[in-house]
């Protein structure tokens, strides 16, 4: 999960505040209502309350919809630790749940998705990973699994921990 006042959450805060505020900004000086008033009223609303506004919406959305999803995990595994997670499927990126247990990766989306379902990648057929940073490396929470028959690009809350319970889990990575 996002913490609240964390890295990624203000860089989900200014990502959106910046381009509201140069936008609106413009659009005032097209219409020829700029001041250094409005500027000034841009780069508060945008910057200190609405960036931070959305950002806290985003968690607060995410934790609700975290709750929600409840992932069966079969009798014969024990599950290791749940994250949040996106899953691209195409373009898509799925948003849901993750289950990391001694046998599998389980992937649940949650109900707001066009395409929705479970996922299931089992660790004696994951051969390799790959782990991205996003956004001007501001981001630290791309993971490509790499099986015998595909990829699998993920989006995972407390990605290091993750990398780390997988290496233990699947000695061959």
């Amino acid at each position: 999960m996002i913490k609240m006042f964390s890295k990624e959450f203000w860089t989900v805060a200014m990502g959106f505040g910046i381009p509201m505020c140069i936008l609106m900004t413009l659009f005032m000086g097209f219409t020829g209502e700029f001041s250094l008033k409005i500027l000034v009223a841009n780069l508060i609303g945008y910057l200190i309350v609405g960036g931070p506004l959305f950002a806290t919406t985003l968690v607060l959305f995410a934790r609700y919809s975290f709750k929600k999803i409840t992932i069966s995990i079969p009798e014969n595994e024990t599950l290791i630790k749940e994250y949040g997670a996106n899953l691209f499927r195409g373009k898509e990126g799925v948003g849901g749940k993750i289950a990391l247990t001694d046998k599998s990766i389980l992937f649940k989306s949650h109900k707001v998705n066009i395409q929705r379902g479970e996922t299931v990648v089992f660790m004696e057929d994951i051969t390799g990973f790959e782990v991205k940073n996003r956004i001007f490396n501001l981001l630290n929470n791309e993971i490509t699994l790499s099986t015998t028959d595909k990829d699998y690009r993920f989006i995972i809350q407390e990605r290091e921990e993750f990398v780390e319970e997988l290496k233990r889990l699947n000695l061959s990575l």
